[in-house]
């Protein structure tokens, strides 16, 4: 009832919502829970006494906003401390008649295959250490791109610009990794939205030294900048070490970006592994007053998107749609990284912190499923739900079957 009361909650705040929209929202996001097979719309209408299959395919086809529905979740049960993290992620797709269909780059296999992108917007919450999802929108292909006159890194601005109004409830710091280190997406990015981007830097990016010595007399600009940065022999008297411990080495500088035309804060940082090796990684942040130590952790925060695609991809069927159209497809994938973000606010965030173990999908997926076959069982016997009622280890049933039962 905890997931069931919070999705209504939400969803009352929503006031261009009808009840039947609402009703269904709600008994989709548990049924993505519940199924323990491919979740699909076969599936879905298979383990439901409410819907049929036409009846999904019809209510996929229309618009529900996931991301001011997960704003709104994620503002009532996080820490407060967040990141936007963008990440663009391949989605298995057979068939030739799905729009969007095309090659792309599959992060699993390191070669581009056959099949879907979803751009997926997360934010993670810093101080509780995990990623919720805020939207995910699918990639045109190659084709559609240029009938449209616009390129993929075009896109992948769109995708913030679409959400900006949200994200910027959430947090003003964008984190991304080092495909996106380029004007034409970070210029939009500052200019037109107005985030803060952190990221990674290529090991050949071109940098200066700022110029802080005394200036010359007479006519002329003054001089600003001195010599290139060389980072594989940084000249790290102009950088300020920040940290240090027996696995990293963190230093600090503010330098400027030819390519982007603006100082960056850089965060060097040495990486110490066994015997005696060492690998060096560049972070920056386009706002030079963030620390090099916060732009690190920021940076390396960013990987808790990766477990939420996980999770769902293994757990609530992300790549199980079988839908052909583009707007049935992004509902699909909505609605399953959605049912991810509810299970760790109702069964995780809640817990307090000194009691938590580690997050794990799998359990909640046992739970919802016991539960789903059990309120069956009840349904059909008689005096059923009298039954479930005033049986106080009906929890115990639910929970069969889950380690962290």
């Amino acid at each position: 009832m905890r997931v069931k009361n919070t999705i209504s909650t939400i969803l009352s705040r929503m006031p261009e919502l009808n009840k039947s929209k609402r009703d269904f929202i709600v008994h989709c996001l548990l049924m993505f829970l519940s199924i323990r097979s491919r979740v699909n719309f076969l599936t879905l209408s298979r383990h439901s006494s409410e819907y049929v299959e036409s009846s999904y395919r019809n209510h996929f086809s229309s618009y529900f906003d996931f991301s001011s529905f997960n704003t709104d979740l994620i503002l009532g049960a996080g820490s407060g401390h967040y990141i936007i993290a963008l990440d663009m992620t391949y989605i298995r797709k057979s068939g030739t008649k799905t729009d969007g269909l095309g090659k792309y780059w599959s992060g699993c296999s390191g070669r581009c295959e056959w099949g879907l992108e979803a751009g997926i917007l997360a934010v993670v919450d810093i101080d509780n250490h995990t990623a919720f999802s805020i939207d995910a929108i699918q990639s045109p292909n190659k084709a559609e791109r240029e009938s449209l006159g616009y390129s993929y890194i075009d896109h992948c601005v769109s995708v913030v610009w679409w959400n900006q109004e949200n994200l910027k409830k959430l947090s003003n710091y964008l984190v991304v990794d080092a495909y996106f280190t380029k004007k034409d997406f970070i210029n939009p990015i500052i200019n037109r939205i107005g985030l803060s981007v952190v990221g990674r830097l290529r090991d050949d990016a071109n940098l200066r030294y700022i110029y802080e010595g005394e200036q010359k007399g007479g006519r002329g600009r003054p001089k600003q900048y001195e010599g290139k940065v060389n980072w594989k022999q940084p000249d790290l008297s102009r950088f300020k070490k920040v940290h240090e411990d027996e696995s990293v080495c963190i230093y600090d500088a503010i330098l400027y970006a030819v390519f982007l035309k603006r100082k960056l804060r850089i965060a060097y940082v040495v990486y110490k592994h066994k015997q005696g090796k060492q690998t060096q990684k560049v972070y920056f942040s386009t706002d030079v007053q963030l620390p090099a130590w916060q732009i690190t952790k920021y940076y390396q925060a960013r990987f808790q998107e990766e477990f939420l695609i996980r999770d769902a991809k293994q757990f609530t069927g992300l790549q199980d749609c079988q839908a052909r159209s583009l707007q049935k497809t992004e509902f699909h994938w909505n609605m399953a990284l959605t049912s991810v973000n509810l299970t760790k606010v109702t069964h995780w965030l809640s817990i307090p912190k000194e009691e938590r173990k580690s997050f794990s999908m799998s359990d909640a997926k046992v739970f919802y499923h016991n539960q789903l076959l059990i309120d069956r069982f009840f349904h059909i016997l008689p005096n059923g739900d009298e039954l479930r009622k005033n049986n106080p280890h009906i929890t115990q049933l639910y929970s069969f079957g889950a380690r962290a039962a």
